[in-house]
């Protein structure tokens, strides 16, 4: 409990230092809010022209197809706030020895990477696709019931984890191959095929987003909980065994990356 604590307060310390450091460049903080605000705004008009020609896409209506949206903005946004001013910084690590003064520190290697910096731009961002999911909420007469809403706050847990765990892993490996500056967009370009209902994957694309890179079903599960659809238990099963797999290999190849990693000192 005392190390939990301890983590959680040095954490806060990060997220404090970022919240600084950001404010003092206002202007660039309201310009990146401006440009993820039009950016969001821009697939709501795709959604538009998709659905009048189409009554459903799938399974969604779209009504349904705007609720699946704001999920998948949402874990966007959220794992944007918390990994990608790290993700990017990640190659500096590798290739300019600055993992050497992380590894002396007294904190576990893996966090301190995965979660020193903060980004409050993304923060703000939350905002645009938390008000449409309460919108879509409201449209399709969602009774958040405790139970349901728990079920949607675990699977949306999972969610995040597997955001967190393959993102990194994509990351690891400029241990192997170094000099690759934006390895990390390589997995956001990849995240980005789950704005659309996953009905509409099918043969080898859908077999590689369920066993390969195991995204398919991390906007699905959380939204079929919250609007208390049946949900398929081979369903639940993957994206929990995803979830527990991806961090426990990102633990793994990264335990390996630093026996391969060659001190700059």
């Amino acid at each position: 409990m005392k190390i939990l604590i301890r983590y959680i307060k040095l954490y806060l310390h990060f997220v404090s230092n970022c919240i600084t450091r950001e404010l003092l460049f206002r202007t660039h903080l309201i310009l990146s809010f401006c440009a993820r605000l039009m950016l969001f705004g821009l697939y709501i008009m795709m959604y538009d022209v998709i659905y009048k020609n189409a009554a459903s896409i799938g399974s969604l209506n779209y009504d349904q197809a705007l609720l699946y949206l704001s999920i998948f903005f949402l874990v966007d946004t959220i794992g944007f706030t918390f990994f990608i001013k790290n993700f990017s910084t990640f190659p500096e690590y590798i290739s300019e020895g600055k993992l050497d003064i992380v590894l002396t520190k007294p904190v576990d290697s893996q966090f301190f990477v995965s979660v020193r910096y903060f980004s409050l731009t993304s923060l703000f961002s939350m905002l645009p696709p938390l008000g449409l999911f309460i919108r879509q909420v409201d449209r399709l007469h969602i009774a958040l019931d405790p139970y349901h809403v728990f079920l949607f706050g675990l699977f949306l847990v999972c969610t995040l984890i597997v955001y967190y765990a393959i993102w990194f892993i994509t990351n690891l490996i400029l241990f192997w191959v170094n000099r690759i500056d934006a390895l990390h967009e390589f997995f956001v370009t990849i995240w980005r095929f789950m704005q659309f209902p996953p009905d509409i994957f099918q043969n080898v694309i859908r077999l590689f987003f369920l066993f390969i890179v195991p995204i398919l079903l991390t906007i699905e599960v959380p939204m079929q909980a919250l609007t208390g659809s049946t949900i398929k238990i081979s369903h639940i099963f993957l994206l929990v065994g995803a979830s527990v797999l991806s961090l426990l290999i990102s633990r793994i190849l990264w335990k390996m990356g630093l026996r391969r990693y060659q001190s700059t000192g």
